[in-house]
């Protein structure tokens, strides 16, 4: 969808709802293509968590002082436990 910025102005509500079902919206001022509204990424936070946690074992891994620490499967139980 292309719409003029005095169009947006007054429709911006509607706007942002398809943008947020995936549809691109293009904001022209003057005749020229200025601004677009696109959906946000989705997030998965259970990859990011995943991730996150791979890389404190492999930081643990390379920079270990032999010490005992938690473990990130401990790390997950805690969290599951306490909601960090």
């Amino acid at each position: 969808m292309t719409a003029t910025l005095r169009e947006a102005k007054a429709r911006l509500s509607e706007m942002v709802k398809r943008a947020s079902r995936g549809e691109e919206v293009v904001i022209t001022v003057h005749g020229k293509e200025t601004a677009k509204l696109v959906p946000m990424p989705k997030r998965n936070k259970k990859a990011n968590k995943e991730k996150w946690l791979a890389e404190l074992d492999e930081l643990r891994r390379k920079y270990s002082t032999g010490k005992v620490g938690m473990t990130a499967q401990e790390i997950q139980d805690w969290d599951r436990a306490d909601g960090f």
